[in-house]
């Protein structure tokens, strides 16, 4: 059994007959690795990867640097966009007759639009590496895939988030007591910052969680009666909280947001909520990884897919964007602000929680016309 910190627990069956079928053995490892071998020439032939990607500065940096290091002669264009504008433009080239794209990684609402749009093809054949095709080491598959049909839309990224809160402005011991109902409390009225939820992004996943903890009616009276403030910029919800202009925020508010400011000089005290089902959902970061049909560059996506997909890239990717990946064999980033074992967390991100997400964007929008 492979744990969540990626140790293994004792000798199995297979690994005491290693011995025996250790020529068999070598000979698959001698056929996966030529293959392997043939797929990254071939994508230099193509020369180049064509991948969209949800905004994340830290991630992208990495992305960009990473892949140029390990793979300087295949060009990754990288770019960043807005997925509900996005998946149309691609439908719109496509018709057109230009197939563009290879890569997508984005939120996952925006690749069941992709999905509807029949612009997808299903990932697990793109699967090549051992240590990549093992669904052990994802927690299985009908957990890594967040769409429906399990096959299109992968989930790299398994991190908790939760509203933040400024400690210098919110006793703690009154957020311990009233977790996620600490939003409502009429004290912090016109205090609550939140990347706006009426578009799709960061603070629409918000809501499915909401919904759960709140209630509908408490939902409503968080969105009516408390009077949040909606930004627009990414960056936002971190610095309110920072300058005290807002003592509770949802959006990106953890990990690097942060380390600028740290960096220079400044002190706060911004925590989570807090780490139970009640307080915090398991996100991705915007961080899910599909393949376009009709792709360009069919082996340059592959050798992309299982790149971002390995133990090290993983790991890596991690560190570089704050958010800890869904491969078990990685460390949580922060073990103390990590899943509880056994809790069950509302998961927003998933195809079934869509239709929900969308329905309260649309009360957003009509709430804050």
């Amino acid at each position: 059994m492979v744990t969540r910190r990626g140790f293994l627990r004792g000798a199995t069956s297979a690994s005491l007959a290693l011995p025996l079928l250790g020529r068999g053995i070598a000979h698959a490892a001698e056929d996966w690795q030529a293959e392997w071998d043939r797929t990254i020439a071939a994508a230099h032939k193509e020369g180049s990867v064509v991948a969209c990607m949800s905004p994340s500065k830290p991630r992208r940096d990495f992305l960009v640097s990473q892949w140029k290091q390990d793979y300087p002669g295949i060009e990754l264009s990288l770019s960043t966009v807005s997925g509900s504008a996005f998946v149309p433009q691609v439908a719109t080239e496509r018709s057109a007759g230009r197939y563009l794209w290879d890569i997508f990684h984005s939120g996952a609402p925006s690749s069941y639009s992709a999905i509807r749009q029949g612009l997808l093809d299903p990932l697990l054949p793109e699967l090549f590496l051992p240590e990549v095709k093992d669904p052990a080491v994802w927690g299985g598959w009908d957990n890594a895939f967040y769409d429906k049909g399990k096959k299109y839309d992968f989930a790299l990224v398994s991190d908790l988030i939760a509203p933040s809160y400024n400690a210098r402005a919110i006793p703690p011991e009154k957020v311990k007591a009233l977790g996620s109902k600490v939003l409502l409390d009429p004290a912090y009225k016109g205090k609550i910052i939140w990347h706006d939820p009426r578009i799709e992004g960061t603070g629409a996943t918000f809501f499915p969680f909401l919904a759960n903890v709140l209630g509908d009616d408490g939902l409503r009276h968080l969105l009516s009666a408390q009077e949040p403030v909606f930004v627009t910029n990414f960056n936002d919800p971190a610095q309110a909280l920072i300058r005290g202009k807002a003592h509770l925020a949802l959006g990106d508010t953890i990990g690097t947001v942060f380390d600028s400011y740290r960096q220079a000089g400044l002190d706060f005290d911004i925590r989570p909520l807090g780490n139970t089902p009640d307080t915090s959902w398991l996100s991705t970061d915007g961080s899910t990884l599909g393949v376009f049909n009709q792709r360009p560059h069919p082996n340059a996506a592959r050798v992309f897919v299982n790149w971002i997909m390995s133990q090290r890239i993983a790991a890596l990717m991690a560190k570089a964007s704050g958010y800890s990946s869904r491969r078990l064999d990685v460390p949580l980033l922060d073990p103390a602000n990590g899943v509880i074992p056994g809790a069950v967390y509302v998961q927003s991100s998933i195809e079934e929680n869509d239709a929900l997400a969308r329905h309260w964007m649309a009360e957003a929008a009509r709430l804050h016309a």
